[in-house]
């Protein structure tokens, strides 16, 4: 823990210093997540296999090899860490491409989205959509408002660069 603190202070330092040398951000963020992962798997084949197996503490491969009769639920939480660090990945990129302030309200209004409609279709007991999806239409709505709002600007920033290079006298006239 203290030495992730440490490099935690270090990492704006690090991602500047890859930056010019020509290394994408999003690429040094697959590269923290590998970093993780194998990390996780490490500490599971080592600290996990460490001192004796008791009842209410089985080693790491023990408990492996009790999980064959829930492995639906297994896969089910492996899809979703994928997942999460793929959408983690595409959200560095978008930073990149359309900035904080459009990216934020998207990717914020598709988690509410996407979660609520996966949350409902996996326990309907719990859920009412007469409730739930009207709020979920609303944070729908927000994401294709401000992604049409991006669309919109790059237009007027691009119409007035392309009028930037030419004469004032033609600029009042346009």
């Amino acid at each position: 823990m203290l030495v992730s603190l440490f490099l935690l202070g270090t990492w704006p330092a690090l991602l500047t210093l890859f930056e010019r040398r020509g290394r994408l951000p999003q690429h040094t963020y697959l590269d923290y997540s590998i970093t993780n992962l194998l990390a996780a798997v490490v500490m599971a084949l080592t600290l996990g296999q460490a001192g004796e197996s008791k009842p209410g503490m089985p080693k790491f491969f023990t408990q492996l090899a009790q999980i064959q009769d829930n492995w639906p639920s297994v896969l089910f939480a492996v899809a979703g860490g994928i997942s999460l660090g793929f959408g983690n990945l595409v959200l560095q990129y978008a930073f990149a491409f359309a900035g904080l302030t459009v990216t934020s309200v998207v990717v914020s209004s598709l988690i509410v989205v996407t979660g609520t409609t996966m949350n409902y279709f996996l326990d309907q007991r719990k859920n009412q959509a007469a409730v739930l999806f009207p709020g979920v239409g609303c944070f729908l709505i927000a994401a294709l408002l401000g992604a049409a709002v991006h669309a919109s600007n790059v237009k007027d920033e691009e119409k007035k660069l392309s009028m930037s290079g030419k004469p004032f006298q033609e600029q009042l006239v346009l």
